[in-house]
């Protein structure tokens, strides 16, 4: 080669390390983005979950109640309490077992009583319901299936519930 002409072969050769290293800090195509974690995601199905169990342990609580002060309706009340008990587990609460047995309320008063009882049973269901249809909107596509399911449950408990109030 003669001097003075373009480059030699060695620097040629030897810029090529210096030009890859360029070169790989460049991009020619888009990147695809790894897939998104945002904290907020996490923190907000928290929330939900939290809510929704804090739904359950009162649904628990007022089942328990209604199971006391009820016993003709026992059998009833107790396969849908379990069905709460169950919605708690799944959502990582730790729900009471049984209900605590305790005395039952005088003969005069169990008839209304008991239609009003179940009355706001089926109230609370359906509060419920509609906060969990609510909260799939707002969960992760993790966390909104088991809060569908749980609310289509509760949706039940309504018609199984209905007829008692009557």
């Amino acid at each position: 080669m003669i001097r003075g002409q373009g480059s030699s072969r060695r620097f040629v050769l030897g810029a090529l390390p210096l030009v890859a290293a360029t070169l790989a800090g460049c991009s020619w195509t888009r990147s695809v983005p790894g897939p998104v974690t945002t904290p907020d995601a996490r923190t907000t199905d928290d929330v939900l979950r939290a809510s929704a169990t804090q739904a359950e342990q009162r649904l628990l609580a007022a089942y328990d109640s209604a199971i006391l002060a009820h016993p003709s309706i026992m059998a009833m009340l107790r396969v849908v309490r379990a069905h709460h008990a169950e919605h708690a587990d799944h959502l990582g609460s730790a729900a009471t077992g049984a209900p605590a047995a305790g005395p039952a309320p005088a003969a005069t008063d169990r008839a209304a009583s008991q239609q009003a009882t179940v009355a706001a049973l089926v109230t609370l269901e359906r509060q419920t319901a509609v906060a969990l249809r609510a909260q799939c909107l707002d969960a992760s596509v993790y966390l909104a299936p088991l809060l569908a399911s749980i609310c289509a449950a509760e949706t039940a408990h309504v018609d199984l519930l209905a007829p008692l109030s009557r």
